[in-house]
Order: C-alpha cells, then structure tokens, then sequence
C-alpha cells in the first residue's frame, strides 16, 4: 500500500535532520521534562494518541519518542500542512495530510494510515484533531475508527500527555508524559476503547476529560 499510495515515504535521514534542529530551535524557548517508563514496543505496530496543546507538541513528541524508543514517527496532519513551500519536507518525515473538515475526500489517506499500522510502524494521531490549550477537547471516533478498523492482530495503542507551564524570565516548561500500552484487538469496543484513552490523556495532561462516549453524540458532530 505504501508504494502504491504516491506519498513519498518516511525518509529517515530527513527525520534525523528534523530531530536535530527541532530539538536546537526548541530548547531555546523551551524546557523539556519527559516523564516515561520506557514503554513504546521497538518493535511491531504502534498507535500513539496525543494531546495536542500546541503546534510545538509534533516536534517535541516526535523527538521525545525517539529518544524514548528508537522509533520514527508517521503521523496524521492537517491536509495544508503538506502545500509548498515546505509540505514536502512534512511529508518525508512520515506525514500524512487529512482533511478534517471533509474526511470523506481523504480516504485514501485514511488507509494509507491504516497501512502504516500493518507495515508494523509506529504512527501518531491527535484524537481532538485541533489545538485545544489548557483543557481536553472531545475525542474525535471516526478516524481512531477507520485507521484500527478490527486489526487481524491487536495493535500496541499509547497515549502522550502535554503540560505546558509559561515562567516569567525562563523558558516555557513542557512537562511530557508517555504511557503504557494498552492492546486493541478485533473485539475491542472502539467507542469505549477511545474514551478510556481520552481519559488517559487528560491525566497524563493534568487536566480533567468531561465529554461523554462519543456513542452519545449524534453521527452529525462526529464528522
């Protein structure tokens, strides 16, 4: 599926090289802690669900997951991420562009995702979809859904929680959380599956998830 999708694939030289500057660009304005049990299989396929409190949560919890484990990244971004002038750039790094507001036109995507996961990689997808600061938006189903879609052998899923803590005088300190991996298999409820993870993130996150299961929302607000 990957060769046949036209995306570019992963690059791991261009990955480094993000690794690296990013982590020089960021240390400058911010103060890293990552919290871990070194958990994150080196091995076979790997869901990770990630708060997302802001545009520097990519890069720092790609950088923080490598060191973490060795493992490079893909992850689902927003379709504009992936025009010029440096969309191809993001699109090497394991970048997989979506359009959130009509997913319908990015099923090909959506799979090529999907085949991430089969091709036992590790991919990232931020369930709220947006960058919601300070609180935990709602978990998004359709494309935790779509990408898990019943896996003939269950799949490693991790959540990543993200504090950010602005001090005067002093860089910005980002507190970043890496959980334990729970399994999702064929018979797994994706609904309340999600929902505990959106639980989890909220915790790792210092912050509290108010929403219902997204089964108690109509399908019109899920898409």
């Amino acid at each position: 599926m990957l060769e046949k999708s036209g995306h570019p694939g992963q690059n791991i030289f261009f990955s480094n090289i993000f690794n690296i500057i990013g982590g020089l660009v960021y240390a400058l304005f911010y103060k890293v802690r990552v919290e871990s049990d070194r958990a994150i299989p080196t091995t076979g396929p790997v869901l990770i669900l990630s708060k997302h409190w802001t545009l520097a949560d990519v890069a720092l919890g790609k950088i923080a997951v490598k060191k973490d484990s060795g493992r490079h990244l893909w992850c689902v971004m927003k379709d504009s991420l992936a025009k010029p002038p440096f969309g191809w750039f993001l699109l090497r790094q394991g970048g997989i562009p979506v359009n959130r507001k009509n997913p319908e036109k990015s099923k090909h995507d959506l799979l090529l995702a999907r085949s991430v996961l089969n091709e036992q990689h590790a991919l990232c997808i931020f369930p709220e979809q947006t960058i919601v600061p300070g609180k935990m938006g709602r978990g998004r189903l359709p494309g935790f859904r779509f990408i898990t879609s019943k896996p003939e052998r269950p799949i490693a899923v991790l959540c990543i929680g993200f504090h950010y803590t602005k001090r005067r005088f002093r860089r910005t300190l980002v507190e970043i959380k890496i959980g334990s991996p729970r399994e999702f298999g064929a018979g797994e409820d994706p609904v309340l599956f999600l929902h505990e993870r959106m639980q989890e993130i909220a915790r790792l996150s210092g912050l509290e998830y108010t929403h219902p299961p997204a089964k108690a929302i109509s399908e019109t607000a899920d898409t």
